[in-house]
C-alpha cells in the first residue's frame, strides 16, 4: 500500500465567522478548540483549513503532531537574501535540503550509538 508523510500547517476555524457563537464544538475534538491533530482529518472537520509546509524539517511527537514552534524550522525569512532572485533561492533551497537531510542522519547515527551504549548490538 503506497504511502507518504507530510508535514502540513493545520488550522482550526472554530469561533471564527459570523456565527461564532452558534458554532457547535464537534464531538470529537479530543482536546478542545485549537488543539488541533490527527483527529480533525480523519472526521474531515468542517474547521479544519491546512496549507502545505514547503521546505521544513521538525520532529513530531507519539501523535505524529509537532509539540511546538522549538520542534521544526522552515526555510524563509531571514535564511533568504533581501534581493529576491529566483536562481539564488533555488540554490539555497537546494543547500537547506541537503544540510537537512544530513541532520537527519547524523540525529539517527547519534541515536543508534547511544542505544548500542545501553542495549548492546540486537539481533
Amino acid at each position: 500500500m503506497p504511502y507518504t508523510h507530510m508535514i502540513l500547517e493545520v488550522h482550526c476555524l472554530h469561533g471564527i465567522g459570523e456565527q461564532e457563537e452558534n458554532e457547535r464544538i464537534p464531538e470529537f475534538c479530543k482536546r478542545g478548540v485549537g488543539k488541533l491533530g490527527y483527529h480533525c482529518m480523519e472526521n474531515k472537520c468542517a474547521f479544519m483549513a491546512f496549507t502545505d509546509a514547503p521546505n521544513e524539517i521538525a520532529y513530531s511527537g507519539n501523535e505524529g503532531v509537532i509539540p511546538d514552534g522549538d520542534t521544526l524550522i522552515g526555510f524563509g525569512g531571514d535564511m533568504e537574501p533581501h534581493d529576491y532572485n529566483k536562481h539564488e533561492i533555488d540554490e539555497l533551497k537546494n543547500m537547506w535540503e541537503k544540510i537537512c537531510r544530513n541532520k537527519i542522519q547524523e540525529a539517527y547515527d547519534e541515536y543508534m550509538v547511544l542505544f548500542k551504549e545501553k542495549y548492546g548490538e540486537q539481533k
